[in-house]
């Protein structure tokens, strides 16, 4: 990332109470400020908040705020943990089924899910050489893509542009992708998910752009075990219902757009 401007830690130091727990973050005023019109304003403008040097924000949570704050200083957040919760399957109950000879035929355990391999198109063969008394083979046509597989297609090709002076290609969304069903991404995903809300509100559009980066490459590598599915039902959860998301007078967010595309295409 660029160096900042030795002017940013010369600034004043500007307070921020986070939370209903009111912790206090102190941070440099200047580095706050250039993320956007409406920080630039709330920290340097005519409101009491300038005077004070203070701000309450108390609709966000101390991660997210942190994860604000490591953004505002390199250009990039640290994705939240997954929580590792062991899984305890109830056996299923299934009526065994009976063989003509009136023996019970045992019953086999569907398999968990894993993820599949990118395979849109079936590879297209070279034309045999034509030679003498030789004529070469029409190629096969690609193979017609199923509604679904277009759409997990049209998912995994959507590009979110993080090009920014202050991030290298080396800090862009380091996804871990899931592989067990013990391992709870709500947390991920949330965290994502209230960070792209706490950027829509104050218009910090680099912030936003950057959260939908991370939130597509951690759902297009996600593998849906079904003891999973409360995760991305937490996640509809939070960006349809929760009170601090955008209202849908003006049309659907970017963040219910994406989340409803991903879901759809799974």
């Amino acid at each position: 990332m660029a160096a900042l401007d030795s002017d940013v830690f010369r600034s004043k130091q500007f307070v921020f109470i986070i939370g209903e727990a009111q912790a206090e973050f102190t941070v440099h005023a200047a580095i706050i400020a250039k993320q956007s019109k409406a920080l630039n304003a709330l920290i340097n403008g005519s409101m009491k908040e300038a005077f004070a040097g203070k701000a309450v924000f108390e609709d966000i949570d101390e991660d997210t705020f942190i994860r604000f704050c490591q953004f505002a200083y390199t250009g990039d957040y640290t994705t939240p943990d997954f929580i590792d919760v062991p899984t305890v399957e109830p056996p299923d109950i299934v009526q065994p089924a009976i063989s003509d000879d009136g023996e019970p035929v045992p019953h086999e355990p569907v398999p968990e899910p894993v993820p599949d391999e990118p395979e849109l198109y079936e590879p297209v063969p070279e034309p045999a050489e034509i030679g003498w008394g030789m004529i070469g083979e029409k190629p096969k046509k690609a193979k017609k893509l199923s509604k679904s597989s277009r759409l997990r297609q049209s998912l995994h090709d959507k590009l979110y542009d993080t090009e920014t002076t202050r991030m290298s290609s080396a800090s862009r969304c380091r996804v871990r992708q899931n592989s067990d069903p013990s391992e709870d991404y709500s947390t991920v995903f949330l965290g994502h998910g209230q960070l792209y809300v706490f950027a829509d509100k104050w218009g910090i559009e680099s912030l936003k752009t950057l959260t939908l980066f991370k939130l597509h490459g951690t759902l297009t590598t996600f593998t849906l075990y079904e003891a999973r599915r409360p995760d991305i039902v937490k996640l509809l959860r939070y960006a349809f219902s929760n009170t601090h998301t955008p209202d849908l007078v003006d049309g659907v967010d970017d963040l219910r757009s994406f989340i409803g595309h991903a879901i759809y295409s799974m």
